[in-house]
């Protein structure tokens, strides 16, 4: 035989008590107890009562069995039951198979210490059973709440299940004990079983976590916003009701007090929000006093009450009170982006009473609402000051600026009193049954203009919606949502216009149904402080077409857009943009530099004109279809001129483009593009073809100091391979170039060539160029070499370089007439080795390098000043003479080439020199010695005498011989083109005594002995 088990039937979307789920876990916890217990085989069908029995054999822990109070009627066996780590989840499953079932999902381990009596006589009753004990639950998961522990005293008898000293706690500490800042929650419950009758609860909560409660808002319909809501619940609730009707919340009664401390998400502030003596009776909710602050926001408090009563018709009386309401902070608890909803503080006042009946009909309505604001924006639109009372009555709405009680002398204009007010007045009669809500004599002066009109929603598909609505001089603006216009954060139009529409309600969705005419007149349109253009639009719905036409200027151009949709009975609004056919699609000769000012925060480098014609082929979002031409004309950088005239034209289909051409000049050259670019994740790949470009203008739009990167003629070919699931990720160029006399940062690098290859990358923007392999011919000579270039740090400039050079036997007199642009008459020969590089290089003061150069062969009158500089050696002149040898050593840095050591030698004049030659402003400031006599032993006398210091022990006879042997100092300052020669007479005479002594200490002349004293 069955033993009669209480049940329950719990919807899944009710919400349980804590107490009601403890309860029913008792119940699994007895029920699948009791049907392992051996008395339930020892049961016999339908017995009749004996007058005397063998008391059972009772099991090993049982004890004798207890004796009943005179007037029960029962006589009971009991035992001690103890049930340690029950898993939680598993007794609910017993719970919903007997019908009980939890409508949230629980977890934990459940310990359970009961003393149990069973009714020997009465096996059958289940009223007649008896518990009592603890219950305790480590780890408790209850939906999303979380305890540590749950503990309860548990009595379970004449039918009545009593919960005691309830008590769950969201965290311990090592000891077991409960953390100071932990969440809790005490209580007790009481539920009449059998026979059904009442239940109760009573639960204090403190500290409780409100993050759980997050998954209710979301139940609610409300948008689930970013990141997980803070703060604290503390509460006092008691819940009455019968046993039978938990699953109707609408027959229980709640009762107590209801706090929130600190809630917050994100960044936001933080809100206080308490709700005392609040109560659920009868189908009525009463909240006698509500009120919500903030301890950011001193001055912000809302303070309200209402009573509202759900039957047949809902009834509802409110009074509220709220100052410096942060409404974008409010609506963010439960809304995600709310600033683009809502922005602005409110101040509110006011009372409403009404009654809606249950078909959605007002049945009574009175509203009265006087509200402030210095400045608020509701989807973006900036409603500016508000200082209005609004009265809104079953049939009439009424929006009107406050007017205060004032002295008759001191009463403004009224032109002075909405002088600042953007929303004047507004005014409509309504009527809302159970066929239509209706609008009509709508009258309203806001945002600088008049709008009127009347229209009806239609709640019976046998009739039509429609709507009859003229408007002028509307001057709204808006805050624009893109983080890209810092500058021109605002968006304004003044606009007229009218609009005439009706639709069958049961046809809302099939446009051949619609039948209306939309007519904007855009006389201003303006970003920020700007007018960038007005237009006329128009908009036709007949029934077997659509007709639209935009006509009007941008941007400094003109736009002009012709298009039709042949409609038919079967078409969807979806399928109209694909069955839109344009005449005419045309943006022609706007000011890039315009539109970059528009979407740039700073000070655009680029200038010149953009036009754009589309010839539309199918305009479905998913797979767009159009031939497209686009034309840049006099596009600048920096006012630089860097294409006179460049047009692409392409297909657009299945998100790819297709560039069916690309030509113009580029930097001066020709340039040549064509390819495939996907705007997925199919192919991006284009080849491009540049015939003699300028190298100075070649890179101007990637770096404002990019014309001394690169000199000379560009020519080259290069495709161009992107990656990534938008138009590109990163791009990587591979190809070749070559340069006729190129120069890189004034450096000459003669008629190159080379591959190249450039990565980039666009988060974050990273890029580099390799130059690995350069071959050039300079000056006769050869030059090999390598060089790259890549993009600097986060929020640095310039650009980095490396590069190394290998120079052999460039002539020199070439080089210095081609590039220096001085004019010699010798000729020499260079070979060395020199490396060039520098970090956020912006131009050649922020290069860095090092050289050593062999001169070999090199005629005196070939050195810039040497020529000019041997006429003060009076009879012994330069003319014919040639260095056989000579070593050139120094380095870059600051702008100026150093020369840290230059010697020449020949057979009769040795040179020496040290000083600098600037790379920018191409001047010379050079010390040399110049030295004539015999120097045909001086190497191997330089090795005896080392760089010791010579005693001058000159006879004075010998002193004739200065004559023929001199030496002189110069110094060469001013433009490399025309250097000025100054004698430096001081030093010269110094030398020719020092070099005297030497003469008569030796016998030998060595002029370069100078150099080392």
């Amino acid at each position: 035989m069955a033993i009669e088990y209480p049940e329950m039937m719990i919807r899944n979307e009710t919400t349980m008590p804590p107490v009601l789920i403890a309860a029913l876990l008792i119940a699994a916890i007895l029920i699948g107890a009791t049907t392992a217990s051996p008395l339930q085989a020892q049961q016999a069908a339908p017995a009749q009562p004996a007058p005397a029995q063998p008391a059972p054999a009772q099991p090993a822990p049982a004890q004798p069995a207890a004796t009943p109070p005179v007037q029960s009627p029962y006589r009971y066996w009991t035992t001690n039951w103890s049930l340690q780590d029950i898993a939680v989840g598993d007794l609910a499953k017993k719970l919903r198979t007997i019908g009980l079932g939890l409508p949230i999902q629980v977890d934990g381990l459940a310990t359970v210490e009961f003393e149990v009596g069973v009714p020997l006589n009465a096996l059958r009753t289940g009223k007649a059973y008896r518990l009592e004990g603890s219950l305790s639950i480590r780890d408790l998961v209850a939906d999303q709440m979380r305890f540590d522990v749950f503990r309860a005293e548990v009595t379970y008898a004449d039918g009545r299940l009593d919960l005691e000293t309830l008590r769950a706690v969201e965290q311990l500490d090592g000891g077991g004990n409960a953390v100071p800042t932990a969440g809790s929650i005490v209580g007790s419950a009481s539920a009449e079983l059998l026979p059904r009758g009442s239940f109760s609860a009573d639960v204090k909560t403190a500290n409780l976590r409100i993050g759980p409660v997050a998954t209710l808002f979301s139940r609610l319909g409300f948008d689930a916003a970013d990141g997980v809501p803070q703060g604290s619940v503390t509460a006092n609730v008691s819940v009455r009701g019968q046993v039978d009707q938990l699953n109707q919340p609408e027959q229980l009664t709640v009762e107590g007090d209801f706090a929130a401390k600190d809630v917050r998400r994100g960044p936001s502030i933080g809100f206080n929000l308490a709700a005392k003596t609040f109560s659920w009776k009868q189908r009525e909710l009463l909240l006698p006093h509500l009120r919500i602050e903030s301890a950011d926001r001193p001055d912000f408090f809302v303070s309200a009450d209402a009573k509202l009563r759900f039957d047949d018709s809902t009834q509802f009386e409110s009074n509220l009170s709220a100052n410096d309401m942060p409404l974008d902070q409010l609506f963010g608890l439960v809304l995600a982006d709310a600033e683009s909803i809502v922005m602005g503080k409110l101040d509110a006042k006011g009372k409403m009473v009404g009654e809606i009946g249950p078909a959605g009909t007002l049945n009574a309505l009175d509203v009265e609402l006087s509200i402030a604001s210095p400045a608020l924006a509701v989807g973006g639109v900036q409603l500016g000051l508000l200082e209005h009372d609004i009265r809104l009555t079953r049939d009439h709405l009424s929006l009107a600026p406050r007017t205060a009680s004032r002295p008759p002398t001191d009463t403004p204009p009224q032109a002075e009193l909405q002088s600042d007010l953007i929303i004047e007045s507004l005014e409509t009669d309504f009527d809302a049954t159970d066929r239509f809500a209706r609008f009509s004599n709508l009258s309203g002066n806001l945002f600088g203009g008049t709008v009127r009109g009347s229209g009806q929603f239609a709640r019976n598909t046998q009739l039509d919606h429609s709507l009859d609505l003229q408007w002028d001089h509307i001057n709204p603006e808006f805050t624009l949502p893109i983080g890209s216009l810092p500058r021109r954060p605002k968006l304004s139009l003044q606009t007229s216009g009218d609009v005439q529409w009706t639709v069958p309600a049961a046809k809302v969705l099939q446009p051949t149904d619609h039948r209306g005419n939309l007519t904007i007149n855009l006389n201003a349109l303006k970003i920020g402080e700007e007018t960038v253009g007005q237009c006329d639009v128009h908009l036709q719905v007949q029934p077997d077409a659509l007709d639209l036409s935009v006509d009007g200027t941008l941007l400094g151009g003109t736009v002009s857009i012709r298009s039709a949709a042949a409609l038919e009975t079967t078409t969807r609004w979806d399928q109209i943009p694909g069955r839109l056919r344009f005449s005419e699609f045309e943006f022609k000769t706007l000011s890039l530099r315009r539109i970059l000012d528009l979407a740039m925060s700073s000070q655009p480098r680029f200038g010149g004109r953009v036009s754009l014609a589309v010839t539309p082929i199918n305009l479905t979002v998913d797979s767009p279809s159009a031939d497209v031409a686009l034309r840049l004309d006099g596009l600048t950088a920096d006012g630089v001129l860097i294409a006179r005239t460049l047009r692409i034209d392409a297909d657009l289909s299945n998100r790819s483009v297709q560039i069916k051409s690309a030509r113009g000049t580029y930097a001066g050259g020709q340039l040549e593009v064509d390819g495939q670019w996907s705007l997925g994740n199919g192919t991006k790949l284009l080849t491009a073809r540049l015939t003699r470009a300028d190298g100075s203008r070649l890179l101007l739009p990637i770096h404002r100091q990019a014309g001394d990167w690169v000199g000379g003629r560009v020519s080259g070919r290069a495709s161009l391979a992107g990656r990534g699931e938008g138009i590109f990720d990163s791009v990587r160029i591979s190809g070749s170039a070559n340069v006729e006399k190129g120069t890189t940062f004034g450096i000459p690098v003669g008629d190159a060539y080379s591959p190249l290859e450039v990565t980039v990358s666009v988060s974050p923007l990273v890029w580099r160029a390799s130059f690995p392999m350069i071959r050039s011919t300079l000056a006769g000579g050869r030059v090999t070499g390598n060089m790259a270039f890549r993009s600097p740090g986060a929020g640095q400039g310039g650009t980095h370089l490396r590069s190394d050079w290998r120079i052999n036997h460039v002539d020199f007199e070439s080089l210095l007439d081609t590039y220096v642009g001085t004019s010699t008459i010798g000729r020499g020969d260079l070979t060395g080795d020199f490396r060039l590089e520098g970090r956020n290089i912006k131009d050649a003061r922020d290069l860095e390098g090092q050289f050593r150069m062999q001169l070999g062969g090199t005629d005196a009158t070939a050195v810039p000043g040497l020529s000019s500089a041997g006429s003060l050696l009076g009879a012994t002149s330069l003319v014919g003479v040639r260095f056989e040898q000579g070593e050139a050593i120094g380095r870059i840095r600051n702008g100026n080439m150093l020369l840290e050591s230059v010697a020449m030698t020949s057979d009769r004049v040795n040179v020496t020199a040290t000083g600098k030659v600037g790379l920018l402003n191409r001047r010379l400031d050079i010390d040399t010695v110049i030295s004539t006599g015999n120097f045909q032993g001086q190497n191997f006398l330089l090795q005896k005498l080392g760089t010791q210091t010579l005693t001058d022990i000159v006879p004075i006879g010998s002193v004739n011989r200065l004559l023929s042997d001199r030496t002189i100092v110069i110094q060469m300052v001013g433009p490399t083109r025309d250097p000025v020669i100054r004698l430096m007479t001081g030093e010269t005479l110094r030398a020719n005594v020092r070099r005297f002594a030497l003469q008569e200490a030796f016998g030998l002349v060595i002029a370069d002995s100078v150099l080392f004293d």
